[in-house]
């Protein structure tokens, strides 16, 4: 936890229950050489395209998607939930290595991963564990996971007859459909 007593009365509080993050001070000026970002992926809705996409993917040619997605030199902001769900839309598989990508499925992960990161913002969040908002209120977008966390259920895709499967990958859970994730 931390937080700061401003000049104007009010409080400026942080809280990670999950230990993620770090509390740095440093001048403005230094900001993209400070130690703790300048290795920072771009992020991904400011001024983001599918170019910038393949660029970044092809600095870990051998990764496997999801760990690559969620590598935060590649792609700042996302995940282990957002990659799940990002996977899912685009209907590529979590194992896909990087350098098996197509032109057209990286343009499907980037509008996929657009459109999950819109909507979880647009829903507050996502509070399947501890996150909340300033307001201690829960976000919503736990209430539309296709993919995360809904092992052995059918998977949602219109005209899919797969289900969602569970796999550890780079160390994370991974949640993805049998069949229509290629």
């Amino acid at each position: 936890h931390f937080t700061i007593s401003l000049s104007n009365g009010k409080t400026l509080a942080f809280s990670d229950m999950r230990k993620f993050a770090k509390v740095t001070l440093f001048e403005t000026s230094t900001r993209d050489s400070h130690i703790d970002l300048k290795n920072l992926g771009p992020e991904p809705l400011s001024h983001f395209t599918p170019a910038h996409l393949a660029t970044q993917l092809s600095k870990k040619p051998r990764g496997l998607i999801k760990s690559v997605l969620m590598d935060q030199t590649v792609v700042a902001g996302v995940g282990n939930i957002y990659s799940d769900e990002i996977l899912w839309m685009s209907g590529i598989h979590p194992e896909r290595r990087v350098d098996t990508l197509t032109a057209t499925e990286i343009k499907k992960i980037f509008n996929s991963m657009i459109e999950v990161l819109k909507s979880g913002i647009e829903l507050g969040g996502d509070s399947m564990s501890d996150y909340r908002n300033i307001y201690g209120e829960r976000g919503g977008f736990q209430n539309s996971h296709k993919a995360y966390r809904r092992t052995k259920q059918a998977c949602l895709k219109k005209g899919c007859s797969g289900a969602i499967e569970r796999k550890i990958i780079g160390g994370r859970s991974a949640h993805f459909c049998n069949t229509h994730q290629k």
